[in-house]
């Protein structure tokens, strides 16, 4: 990202200086124009026979290009494309420089201005135009050495080395001179674009703070304005104090009810001990902590005046200036009323709470009739048929009435803890089937559920539990059944009930089975919108998958 930034920056400064210049490098080019059309028209009107005349005139090749580069100064639509086309038009000198010199040899009339015209078109790049320092001398060092290899070409060099040589100097010293000009000019340029830049930053940001200033300041008038209306108009008891805990204001409310409990009226620039001598020392201390802190404080406070008890909630609001607490804003709201209202309320709920406590109570207790009605008509009647079905009938109530007993000893009325519950119908079951010789294993993670959710979930459990204990081990063989409740993720979980009998026939499903037991079990499963898996091999294992329902909400919420 830094990177970046400088890479934007110089990027920046390169546009800066090349078009901050544009005025001094169209002066600069026009006056080079004028100058050659001015020397070469006085050559030819006072020295028209001179030798060199011709060679003279070849120089004047670079006039068209300075007319375009003064040209593109003036055009918009161009301006973006400036420093590409300056780069293309001083590559194009070199080409000029060859072009001059390919044809001659130092015994042509004139060719000693040769060098010296190379030295004008080097100077010339480093005096005129406003490009990457780089740049500028890689050009520069093109242009030499198209002088150097249009000294080869046309013998110059094997002619005289020696003057070869001495010409080469000056035209290195100038491109010297012009590389060390163009890097303390273009270093002076940076400094002063960095510092321009940083003093348009903070010029702007002094525009924006003097703005915001203004606008806080005229914000603040008019708040100071509007403040007095809107307290007036607020039923609440509102005062203001300072640093002291000296009265700055207080609203209508407050002045009237001092006037009806006899209090000071005139009350501004007074100590609040003076004024409410059983102000407590707790409000004293909220005040003090408001001042040092800057935070809000909401609170209780709790009197007597003449004629009544207040039950108050008070609201102390810090008043800012410079970045400091000047003064603190009570609000005391009258929540006597309220709280008439709120214990009334919690003595409903308590009423409602024991009515349904009793219910359950009474619920289960029915249940528990029930039980011991068919139990009586057990015993009235031998037919096995019929004995197994009141039996497994007897199960299922029972399931349902330790639901209930649960919600009756539960602090909670609205949920079971599932764990519990299915312990205590585990050992229920186990201690139905006490003669068989089966070793009930359960593990069972902590979630609570509803009723809704409850209520199914034991049903499954008890007919899949109660059909393991019936045939997954005839003749009463040893075995072991597992019984668990799993976490699968914060909403779901896994019932899993599974033995190592006998196993279920080959071709059993849900949807064939005809026993009153498995379908109930489906239905149950679909009225939990869960899904149930039977894994048959060495055993039969009941792997049911449902939702909690309770924990899905509060996550929604």
């Amino acid at each position: 990202m830094e990177n970046n930034s400088n890479k934007d920056i110089k990027k920046e400064f390169q546009e800066y200086y090349l078009h901050s210049s544009l005025s001094n490098i169209r002066i600069g080019l026009i006056f080079t124009i004028l100058l050659f059309i001015v020397f070469a028209v006085l050559s030819r009107t006072f020295f028209s026979g001179a030798p060199g005349q011709d060679f003279f005139i070849r120089f004047g090749v670079i006039i068209p290009l300075l007319f375009f580069s003064v040209i593109i100064t003036y055009s918009k639509k161009l301006s973006k494309y400036l420093n590409i086309l300056y780069i293309i038009f001083n590559l194009l000198m070199c080409l000029v420089i060859f072009w001059v010199g390919y044809a001659s040899n130092p015994s042509t009339p004139g060719y000693e201005f040769y060098y010296s015209w190379v030295m004008l078109v080097v100077i010339g790049l480093f005096t005129f135009f406003r490009l990457r320092f780089r740049s500028i001398i890689i050009i520069g060092a093109l242009q030499v050495l198209s002088y150097i290899f249009t000294a080869v070409w046309n013998g110059t060099f094997q002619a005289s080395p020696y003057q070869f040589f001495n010409n080469l100097f000056f035209i290195l010293s100038i491109y010297s001179l012009g590389g060390l000009m163009s890097y303390i000019l273009q270093n002076i340029n940076w400094k002063n674009f960095l510092h321009q830049k940083a003093l348009s930053s903070n010029y702007k940001k002094l525009l924006l703070e003097s703005k915001e200033r203004v606008t806080a300041e005229t914000a603040l008038r008019n708040s100071e304005i509007q403040l007095h209306d809107i307290l007036d108009s607020i039923p609440d008891w509102i005062y203001v104090v300072d640093e002291n805990f000296r009265f700055v204001m207080l609203n209508s409310s407050l002045k009237a009810e001092h006037l009806r409990q006899g209090f000071l009226e005139d009350c501004i620039g007074k100590k609040i001990t003076k004024v409410y001598p059983f102000i407590s020392k707790k409000t004293l201390e909220e005040l003090e902590i408001v001042f040092k802190t800057g935070q809000i404080l909401i609170g209780e406070q709790n009197f007597e005046l003449i004629d009544k008890k207040i039950y108050g909630e008070t609201r102390k609001v810090p008043i800012f200036r410079d970045h400091k607490v000047v003064q603190v804003v009570t609000i005391l709201r009258d929540r006597s009323r309220e709280q008439e209202v709120n214990e009334l309320k919690i003595k409903n709920i308590e009423q409602k709470e024991i009515m349904l406590r009793e219910i359950h109570h009474r619920v289960k207790n029915n249940l528990a009739i029930v039980i011991s009605l068919l139990t009586l008509q057990l015993r009235n009647n031998k037919d096995p048929d019929l004995q197994r079905i009141i039996k497994d009938i007897e199960m299922r109530i029972r399931s349902m009435a330790l639901i209930h007993e649960h919600l009756y000893r539960s602090e909670n009325l609205d949920r079971i803890p599932l764990a519990s519950y299915l312990n205590s119908l585990s050992s229920i079951i186990l201690q139905t089937f006490s003669g068989h010789h089966i070793q009930l294993v359960s593990s069972f993670d902590q979630t609570d559920v509803s009723i809704e959710t409850a209520l199914p979930l034991g049903l499954i459990t008890n007919e899949l539990l109660t059909n393991a204990f019936k045939y997954a081990f005839p003749n009463h063989e040893l075995g072991v059944i597992e019984v668990s409740l799993k976490k699968k993720n914060e909403e779901d979980y896994i019932l899993t009930i599974k033995d190592n009998g006998v196993g279920m026939p080959s071709d059993f499903t849900l949807d064939n089975e005809k026993s009153l037991g498995m379908f109930i079990v489906k239905l149950l499963v679909e009225q939990l919108d869960g899904k149930i898996e039977i894994v048959n091999g060495q055993g039969t294992a009941f792997i049911i998958q449902f939702r909690n329902l309770m924990i899905a909400k509060k996550i929604l919420i």
